[in-house]
Order: structure tokens, then sequence, then C-alpha cells
């Protein structure tokens, strides 16, 4: 017979410590669950379906009615891509079914609070990963948010996800994990347009200074997520006459370059200025637009055009304006404005997280190789908000990434015997 194998004492101390670090996080995720929900149940049934966007549940009805992406009443749509409307469309089977997607919603806030002890165990050890649970459960924005009618609580934690699968890929360079991670983006394209270019430069990164086993490891990523969009792409270029993710584009170009753009952006919604601006327009103007929108390309087009002659005709006040927003998005008071309390709530909670965050990224930049990614993920949507125009809620998906580093930096400073115990 075998004899049986002896731990060493320092082998069970590791695994009684790994298994009461798991216990803690899996508390943490749940407290983040359960924050969430009561949130919600607070606010109401009412507000949910009366303050979200909309719009989606309008899509997600006319899809579980099997007459596929389009608003009541009209053709079919490319306006905005389209997992979250399916992903409504899947929990309520178009009826206005509130508790499924409360409950799904904030599984998903409490998978992003998961994400980010996981993402943060790997890059910075347990004590940290403690800590960004603790943060990420909490948080204020997320946890009213999260289970709003809107994608950013999909969005943040397919953007997770789509991160820790891109940095196991890097290091282990497997097929699968890049597979999956080029899945994980394409999926992430599909809830909110605006990550394409950072999904374009990810196989890039996977690559980059690699040899041959790096440069297989980013073409698989590149090749998975092209499978994964290109259905969408096919569709918009039958429907459009170009493969564009969506046809909304046009709008807000012009929405973010345009006299009024600044008439009540960013202290007040960007809706407020297009109305503005709209009202601007000259007699020929409108009904250039009334022509143009009976079919959809024609008319995000329309607005591309004008958007992208104002850039021209004033191309220093667009780069000072770009700044503009990109404050807006990043500032410490959200954008639009909520009242006092709801904007002093957010000051006291993001506006830490962010410095300490970047405190972090600092702290840390002799490995910046390796956080090359952030920095990517960072950059391009400073740079597609710089070009269109961002408000808080654009902004936040970024917010767990300040979380992760903050708390990067805080374990540090923990004494060592209790980071030792992961407490």
């Amino acid at each position: 017979m075998d004899r049986p194998k002896v731990l060493s004492n320092r082998s069970v101390a590791d695994a009684v410590r790994s298994t009461t670090i798991g216990r803690k996080i899996l508390w943490l995720v749940s407290l983040g669950f359960v924050l969430r929900v009561c949130a919600r149940l607070y606010t109401g049934e009412e507000d949910f379906w009366v303050n979200g966007y909309t719009f989606y549940f309008d899509l997600a009805q006319n899809i579980a009615a099997g007459k596929g992406m389009r608003f009541t009443d009209a053709p079919p749509t490319t306006f905005r891509v389209p997992l979250y409307p399916a992903f409504l469309a899947m929990l309520t089977w178009g009826h206005q079914l509130f508790v499924p997607v409360l409950l799904a919603q904030g599984l998903i806030g409490a998978g992003t609070v998961w994400c980010a002890a996981l993402l943060t165990g790997e890059m910075f050890g347990v004590a940290a990963a403690i800590i960004a649970a603790v943060v990420a459960a909490i948080y204020p924005y997320y946890v009213v948010h999260d289970t709003a009618l809107q994608e950013t609580s999909l969005f943040t934690l397919l953007t997770a996800v789509a991160l820790i699968l891109l940095r196991r890929a890097r290091r282990s360079e497997s097929r699968v994990t890049a597979l999956c991670a080029g899945l994980a983006l394409g999926v992430d394209v599909l809830t909110r347009a605006t990550i394409a270019p950072f999904a374009a430069l990810a196989p890039i990164w996977l690559m980059w200074a690699g040899g041959r086993a790096r440069l297989r490891t980013g073409l698989l990523c590149a090749s998975m997520l092209g499978i994964v969009v290109s259905p969408w792409l096919v569709r918009s270029w039958k429907l459009t006459g170009a493969p564009a993710l969506a046809t909304e584009t046009g709008m807000e170009l012009w929405r973010g370059n345009n006299p009024l753009t600044f008439s009540h952006y960013p202290r007040e919604s960007i809706d407020l200025s297009e109305a503005s601006a709209l009202r601007a327009l000259t007699p020929a103007e409108q009904g250039e637009i009334g022509k143009a929108r009976d079919i959809e390309a024609a008319g995000d087009e329309w607005f591309w055009r004008k958007g992208m002659s104002y850039i021209h005709t004033h191309p220093w006040l667009t780069i000072g304006n770009s700044f503009r927003k990109i404050g807006a998005a990043f500032g410490w008071l959200p954008s639009p404005r909520r009242g006092l309390w709801r904007d002093l709530v957010h000051l006291l909670s993001y506006g830490p997280v962010m410095l300490l965050g970047l405190g972090g990224m600092w702290a840390f930049r002799q490995r910046w190789r390796e956080h090359m990614i952030f920095y990517v993920l960072f950059a391009t949507f400073a740079g597609v908000t710089a070009v269109f125009y961002g408000h808080t809620s654009h902004r936040t998906y970024l917010d767990v990434y300040w979380i992760v580093f903050a708390a990067g930096l805080l374990s540090r400073y923990l004494p060592a015997s209790r980071a030792r115990s992961g407490a």
C-alpha cells in the first residue's frame, strides 16, 4: 500500500489560510449582491422602469416577440449593439418582470466584486485582494447603478473578465485562454461599442515583445474577437450598406462637437445640449435631417458630416473642448450633477479611490510592461471621450481598476504579519 502523504506544517497552514481567504472573499461578494438588491428595492420597481434607459426594454420586447432588433413600429435597426437588449429579452420574455432583472444584475455586480478580488490577488497578493473586495462591494456608484436599466454593470463585468483572461493568456501563452480572451472581448464590444478601440489593441499587447508563441496567442485572440463580432457587422452591412457597430456614431460625434455642446453639458445631461443644438439649426438643415432620417444610415452620415465640419472649422477650440470632456468624465463631481448629497457621496467615494489608484499606478510603475494593458484601457477611453463626449456613467467601468491599484498601494502599508495572514 502507498504510504499516506504527510503535509508539512507550512503546507497545512497555507491550505487553511487559502480556505479562510476564499471564505472571506465569498462573504464580501455576497455582501455586494445584498447591498445592490436592497438599494434597488428601496428605490422601487417604478423608478427602475421609468428612470432607466427605457429604449433598451423597447428593443428587448421586440426581440422577445420574434421581431429582432427594432423599435416598435420601426424597421430593423443597428442603432446600438445587441447584447444588453438580448439579455433583457431572455430574462423577461418582453414582460416587465422586475425581480429576474434585479437578481440577475445584482449577481453581475457581485461578479465584478469577485473579479476585483481575483485580479488584485494575482497582481498584489491576498491582503490587497480582500481590500479590493471590500471597496468594490460597498462602492456607492456600483451599489446604486449596477441594478439600473442600463448596460453598465454587464459591461463592467465583461471588461474585467476580458482583462483577467488577457493577462493570463499573455503569462501562460495558452491557446484556450487566448481564445477565451477573444470571446470575452467580442461579447464586450457587442455590449458597448465604445470599447472597440481597446478590443482592437488588446491582441497587439498579447503579441508585444514576444516570440512565436505570443504571436500565435495574439492572433488567436484577434481571430475569436472577429468571429464573435462579424455576424453583427454583416447584419449592419446588409441593412445600412456599411459594416458599422452602431448607427448612432454620427449623432454622438455631432453631440460632442457643435456650437452648443457646452450649453448644458457637463453640469447637465448632453441630451439638453443636443435639444438646444437641434433647435438652433436652420430650417434648411432641419429639412435635410427630416429627409435623411427616413433612412437610418443616412441620418447618421448627415450628423457625422456636420460634426466633422465643426471640427475642421474650429480645430483649436475642438482640442480645448476635448480636455473639458475628459475632465467631465473623470471629474470628482458627477456629470450630470445629481444634487448636493448625491454629489457629495460621489466626491467622497470616487475621489479617494481615484487618488489612491493613481498613487498605486505610480508606486508599481516598475511593472509597467505587465500593467500596460490597463494604461491602454484608460487611454482608449480618454481618446473616445475627447472625440465624442463623456458622462460619469461612461467612465465608471474603469473605477474597478482604480480600486485594484488602490488596494495594491494600501496593502504595502499593512503590518507584515497581517499581510501574511491575509487579514
